[in-house]
């Protein structure tokens, strides 16, 4: 194989023939190889180059944390005006006084000092007055335990109330009879309308003839003969009856009086539910009542 010499040729060297089958190309590869292994590393470097700037851009585009959204602006309170400083009040400036003329400083002679005076005792304190002690409350009488019993009925004739009282002991329910006021209505019936006192008189006359004695009451200033008065209503209508079957007009009146009665009662009993028992069993047996307390 031959060899070749990269050194500068001389002006004789050039000018001799080449040798036959000698290569002459080698230098032109060799260059060329050179050539393409710079190109290699120009075109990865700047591949690199590439990529890092491609990375930076979506770092900073895309991956990087959004910047965090500026503060608020805080409301400027505005500061409160300054208040004017007052002037001062003129002052009348007084002429200086002449200066006295200067002492000689005189020498205090120390003197002894004054006894402590005694101090006064003072009196003892008056006790407090005491406040008169307030007697303990007496306690509340206890109120007696309520007791109740059954009304079996209240009659203005007494004759009556003794009648329901039988009846009751006869079913073998003792009973008792107290008196009580109470204001019952009064039926009272008259005959005609209030006229003058002449005829008045004279209805009243004949009311006395046909059985129906009478006597005569104020109305207005006017009279009317009245016939009788009842606390029972039914009896009042029975009454008005007969006046009608003898051709007299009747008129009954209901007044509220004030009126003694007589109360039949049975029983004596620690409790309301305990009376209304009790009330059952007179009920079966045809009484009405009515629970009252004592």
């Amino acid at each position: 194989m031959a060899k070749f010499s990269f050194r500068k040729r001389s002006t004789e060297e050039q000018g001799l023939p080449e040798e036959e089958g000698a290569e002459v190309s080698a230098p032109e590869e060799e260059s060329g190889g050179r050539t393409g292994g710079m190109r290699r590393i120009f075109i990865i470097a700047g591949i690199g180059v590439i990529l890092i700037g491609g990375w930076y851009v979506a770092q900073t585009l895309f991956l990087a944390p959004p910047p965090p959204p500026p503060p608020r602006p805080r409301p400027v309170t505005p500061a409160p005006p300054a208040k004017a400083p007052t002037p001062p009040a003129p002052t009348k400036e007084a002429a200086p006084a002449p200066a006295a003329p200067a002492k000689p400083p005189v020498k205090e002679e120390a003197k002894p000092a004054p006894p402590p005076a005694k101090v006064a005792a003072a009196p003892p304190a008056k006790a407090e007055a005491k406040a008169p002690e307030k007697a303990p409350p007496r306690p509340a009488p206890k109120a007696a335990p309520a007791s109740y019993s059954l009304q079996v009925g209240a009659m203005v004739m007494e004759e009556n109330a003794e009648a329901l009282k039988q009846k009751l002991a006869a079913s073998g329910f003792p009973a008792a009879i107290r008196k009580g006021t109470a204001f019952v209505g009064r039926q009272i019936v008259t005959v005609g309308e209030p006229t003058e006192r002449r005829e008045a008189e004279e209805l009243a006359r004949r009311l006395n003839v046909d059985g129906f004695p009478s006597q005569l009451i104020a109305v207005g200033g006017k009279y009317t003969p009245q016939i009788a008065a009842f606390f029972n209503l039914d009896e009042a209508i029975d009454l008005a009856r007969e006046l009608q079957k003898k051709n007299y007009p009747p008129k009954i009146t209901s007044k509220p009086a004030n009126t003694v009665v007589y109360q039949v009662r049975h029983g004596k009993f620690d409790s309301r539910a305990a009376a209304v028992r009790r009330g059952e069993e007179l009920k079966s047996k045809g009484f009405n009542f009515l629970v009252v307390r004592e």
